[in-house]
């Protein structure tokens, strides 16, 4: 209730002034006084005055003051009060500011002293008027003066200042023009940085140097927070690098960093450590984690020298067999098929092979051989990098000159020593051999060797120790070309037989190797002289007495030469086949005649080889490539089989590489730091799998949002070639991109032509029943939610020849009647055809020609012979009103004129590109001709044209460029379409069907293009800046944000996203950090 004092002071009131605002209406205690006013009043509104400071008057006033209570009578003459509107009496007040308020408030308060004086406003307002203008002229007088002064220095100021104001004016915009031309300036120095770091990336990246470009391609991009331009080129450069659009990635995983650079590297101890050298010592390191195990610095104390400590160096030998037998391999794709390629090397190379881990690979490597400048020897575990003996320096030896590693001894050759009576130590005149067990590290003898040579201190220099084997040296003498064998007897060696060497030369550089295969010897020889690529391999029995074949085989076999015998209980040939490998070279000889089979020639040299008692070699080449050679394909004797298989590309130059068990380890030249590759499943990859044996899978439609796929695949029962059965899936991708697929039951066994999807809920679908001819096809209409089947009856057939749809509004386009009639399918199943055949008639009397035609809406614009006359019109034509229009263009005049490509540029115009490097525009409605653009500007000859925007259209030409053009001609940008073939890619071949063949489908955004050339290549353009952002081999189709991938010779279809900047940004940041 209201206090005391307020009561009292309503009731000794005769006015109440109300400030009137929308809170005014929401207090109770407000509301209260004014009640208690009004009943003084007779509940009326005398003597109330109101004040409006804020609000519309509707909001602000309370009830009670909008109405009053009147008596009247009624109909029946009765007398009844009723409630009237009224406006209450106000001032007004409410303004923007408190300032222009108070404002008003000079005027209105007139009307709140009006009744409380008891006069009418505008008397008062009036005498107000007369006041205030009586009081202005006495101090107009005062202050006209002082204004005329003002005003004469006012109007001089003024133009004074009025010029400095359009000076300033004119001086900041020119310093705003300034700024901007500063702000393009440095945006287009970023651009022209960032084009820079892109082309050093793509260089780095040709030179395989992945990591560094991959490095210069982020470089090139902005990080977080950056402002700075994102131009395609360096998103291009970054995503062939990071293979984002590869489902299987064979990339760098873990770095092993050295201090200095890689001398060698192996897998060893049956591949569980990874074994590297550089100058400063030797590295063990876990393959699983890339950690690093153990060093053995060349200042270790353990393993130090102790007469060169400050300059000891070490020696690694590496027990490695190069036997891979329990290496498994499939091929991925569908049994019934293979892929291939041609090659100068290999003449065909098979793809789609891969390693398949095996409990029977045994893993790569032995243990590792170490020793130091003193030629004290270590065997150390390959596995823990633990030693396993140590085999010191003979007393007697003054100096070491070499360390031979044989089957069963480590052989090292040393001068002895002479001690004078002082004890001065010098060179003596004796050479021995120390055999070292391999296995135990006991010295088994020490053989005198001077006797092998005519001179006492020429051995070393002039013999090598081929091998030694059941008590025999075997030697060769390059001082008189000798092969030499002796009886070790007594410390000493005795000669058993000795010849010419054969395939040697006098005064020249010489090789002469031994390999015991099945207990005999197998010398090969060559003499190393310019333009001389011959070895003659040579099989004798033990003693080297008799002779049992020789061939020659055109290598030079040094070194690093391997000989593997392939036994033929294991390969099937008919006899055991000896595998001879250089770095440049693999050759197969039949070990029972010695007739070469085979004789393969690398254009690079390899860096791994290993092989299979299977018939199989291994090979990695220096490219990075991984091939897997079988004998099986050389032993026919006709070249036209001969092929390997393609296992990896690493996409990296290497020049050191090792393979175990599904893993590589790399180095590249003079680089210091090792990787560990193996390949992955990429990460933002989807996989769209049926199931179980089921190949061949393919995608043949994409909804425009990505959300519906149709897929196709055949199932192979139990992976063999026998009673396939083709199926058809509906895949729905949800917004977190998972799949999930419905198989269309009716049309189980049909061959699937084509697929195209007809607004958004249905999917036309062309297909043969099986058992049926091509010329069967069968037309449905499909439910994308149900995956129901319908059969279009009046679908007409194509005849025989293959289907494309081609989606357009709200259905698919299709060539029926074997290619000579355009066909129109809507979502409701409706068809309509351009061409009606008359009853009887087998094909229509006009036909559609050379497949050349081009779909808008529902309108197609196509090339059509008219008559039987063969004359040649371009006719646009509307499904939906089934009406025609001629454009105007004359393709008789000229017999040697002909329509390469039609294509759209825009709803309203139809281009034709012709032969003679011109393309010409017609309005589609009435046929008119527009402008015609020549395309001599591009300097190259075209190969085939699209639109890229309503104005602008591209011209392919057999460069591999795209240039853009427009109807004022060539514009002055172009970028060059990297192909995954840059040979078999038809582009340079001369065939006006080629030009069908490039075709532009849109992109979630209106500025990106794909670009796509014979249906599985696209390249993402971004046609704002007229540059190649991603490139999609195996393309199949996009959608939304996804874009679809068949990869038949894997075995793969599914999508990826379309990466954005950031995504793969982020995607380089993870394989970096894995890598630091």
């Amino acid at each position: 209730d209201l206090s005391e004092d307020i009561v009292n002071a309503i009731e000794n009131s005769e006015f109440l002034i109300v400030i009137c605002s929308p809170k005014y209406t929401e207090s109770k205690w407000c509301m209260q006084e004014l009640t208690r006013f009004r009943e003084l009043h007779d509940n009326t509104n005398k003597n109330i005055i109101t004040l409006l400071v804020s609000g519309e008057p509707h909001e602000s006033f309370p009830e009670e003051l909008t109405y009053t209570e009147m008596t009247t009578t009624n109909e029946n003459g009765e007398k009844v009060k009723v409630k009237v509107e009224v406006e209450p009496l106000a001032a007004n007040i409410k303004a923007e500011s408190l300032k222009e308020s108070m404002k008003k408030l000079n005027t209105e308060y007139l009307r709140i002293a009006a009744p409380l004086l008891g006069c009418d406003f505008n008397d008062l307002y009036q005498r107000e008027r007369r006041r205030e203008a009586a009081r202005r002229r006495r101090i107009f007088g005062v202050v006209s003066g002082v204004l005329s002064l003002i005003t004469v220095i006012s109007v001089a100021s003024a133009v004074t200042i009025n010029g400095k104001n359009v000076e300033i004016n004119k001086q900041n915009t020119q310093i705003k023009e300034q700024n901007a031309q500063i702000e393009q300036k440095n945006k287009d120095l970023l651009i022209e940085n960032a084009g820079h770091l892109a082309s050093e990336s793509e260089n780095l990246f040709k030179e395989s140097n992945l990591v560094a470009a991959v490095q210069k391609a982020v470089e090139a991009l902005p990080s977080d927070g950056e402002d700075k331009p994102v131009i395609p080129e360096a998103e291009y450069a970054l995503s062939r690098e990071l293979g984002v659009f590869r489902h299987k990635q064979i990339m760098p995983r873990l770095a092993l960093k050295h201090e200095c650079t890689v001398e060698k590297l192996s897998f060893m101890g049956g591949g569980k450590t990874i074994v590297s050298q550089d100058a400063t010592g030797v590295y063990f390191w876990n393959p699983e984690t890339g950690e690093l195990i153990k060093k053995i610095a060349v200042d270790d104390g353990e393993f130090g020298s102790s007469t060169n400590s400050s300059s000891n160096k070490y020696t690694l030998y590496f027990d490695t067999e190069g036997d891979t037998s329990g290496t498994r391999y499939e091929y991925a794709g569908a049994p019934s098929s293979t892929t291939s390629e041609t090659s100068p090397v290999f003449n065909r190379i098979y793809a789609g092979f891969e390693h398949v881990p095996s409990d029977d690979e045994p893993g790569t490597g032995g243990d590792v051989y170490l020793y130091n400048s003193d030629n004290t020897l270590w065997r150390i575990d390959g596995a823990t990098g633990e030693v396993k003996w140590k085999a010191d320096p003979a007393e007697n030896a003054y100096e070491y000159k070499d360390t031979v590693f044989d089957e069963k001894y480590v052989i090292r050759l040393y001068r002895n020593k002479t001690v004078m009576a002082t004890g001065v130590e010098f060179v003596g005149n004796e050479s021995y051999a120390e055999l070292i067990d391999r296995e135990t590290g006991k010295v088994e003898d020490t053989v005198k060797i001077t006797a092998t040579s005519g001179e006492s201190f020429g051995f070393v220099f002039s013999n090598d120790i081929l091998a030694v084997r059941d008590g025999k040296m075997y030697i060769y003498s390059d001082e008189d070309g000798m092969l030499k064998v002796y009886e070790i007897k007594d410390h000493a060696l005795v000669s058993v037989n000795e010849f010419k060497a054969e395939g040697v030369s006098d005064g020249g550089i010489n090789r002469v190797d031994m390999k015991f295969v099945k207990d005999e010897p197998v010398v090969a020889s060559c003499s190393i002289m310019a333009y001389q690529t011959e070895t003659l391999f040579m099989r004798y029995d033990k003693d080297l007495k008799t002779q049992k074949w020789r061939t020659a085989v055109p290598v030079n076999y040094d070194a690093t030469g391997k000989m593997y015998l392939m036994p033929a209980a294991d390969t099937g040939y008919a006899h055991d086949v000896l595998a001879v490998s250089t770095k440049l070279s693999l050759s197969f000889i039949d070990y029972e005649t010695g007739s070469l089979i085979k004789s393969i020639k690398y254009d690079c040299e390899s860096t791994y080889t290993s092989f299979s008692k299977r018939g199989f070699a291994q090979i990695i080449l220096e490219s990075g490539e991984e091939y897997l050679v079988a004998l099986g394909n050389y032993t026919s004797g006709d070249s036209s089989t001969d092929a390997v298989y393609r296992v990896q590309d690493l996409e990296s130059s290497v020049l050191l590489s090792s393979y175990s068990r599904c893993k590589y380890v790399t180095a590249g030249d003079y680089s210091n730091t090792a990787y560990i590759r193996y390949a992955g499943q990429n990460p933002d990859y989807t996989d769209i799998d049926p199931g179980e044996y089921m190949y061949s899978k393919k995608v043949l439609a994409v909804d425009e949002t990505g959300t519906y796929s149709v897929i196709t695949s055949t199932y192979y029962p139990d992976g063999k070639y026998n009673s396939t059965v083709n199926h058809l899936f509906i895949y729905t991708t949800s917004q977190n991109g998972e799949v999930s697929g419905t198989e269309v039951k009716e049309l189980e066994g049909y061959d699937i032509n084509s697929a195209g999807f007809a607004g958004k809920e249905k999917v036309i679908v062309s297909a043969v029943p099986k058992s049926g001819a091509s010329s069967d096809d069968e037309f449905y209409s499909i439910d994308v939610k149900s995956g129901k089947a319908e059969k279009i009856a009046d679908a007409l057939s194509a005849g025989g020849s293959k289907v494309k749809f081609v989606p357009s509004g709200n259905g698919v386009f299709y060539l029926s009647d074997t290619r000579r009639n355009i066909t129109y399918i809507n979502a409701d199943g409706k068809v309509t055809s351009w061409e009606k055949k008359k009853e009887g008639a087998v094909v229509p009397e006009r036909k559609v020609i050379e497949d050349k035609y081009a779909v808008c809406d529902t309108r197609a614009a196509f090339l059509a012979e008219e008559n039987s006359e063969g004359e040649k019109a371009i006719e646009v034509f509307s499904f939906d009103s089934e009406k025609s229009v001629k454009l105007k263009i004359d393709l008789s005049s000229d017999e040697g004129l002909a329509v390469q490509r039609i294509f759209w540029q825009n709803s309203n115009t139809v281009g034709v590109f012709l032969n003679n490097r011109t393309v010409s525009f017609f309005d589609a409605e009435s046929g008119e001709a527009g402008a015609t653009v020549s395309l001599v500007g591009t300097s190259q000859e075209p190969v085939s044209v699209v639109p890229v925007s309503d104005e602008n259209f591209a011209v392919l030409c057999r460069d591999s460029h795209i240039y853009e053009m427009n109807t004022d001609g060539f514009t002055g940008r172009s970028c060059r379409l990297e192909f995954a073939d840059e040979i078999n890619n038809n582009i340079r071949e001369y065939d006006s069907s080629n030009a069908a063949k490039l075709e532009v489908m849109n992109s979630s955004e209106s500025f990106r293009k794909y670009v796509v050339w014979d249906e599985d290549e696209a390249w993402l353009l971004d046609t704002d800046h007229f540059a190649v952002r991603y490139r999609i081999d195996d393309f199949a189709a996009a959608g939304g944000e996804y874009v679809f991938i068949s990869d038949k010779i894997n075995n793969k279809a599914g999508f990826f996203p379309v990466y954005s900047t950031d995504r793969l940004l982020g995607t380089a940041d993870s394989f970096l950090s894995a890598l630091d």
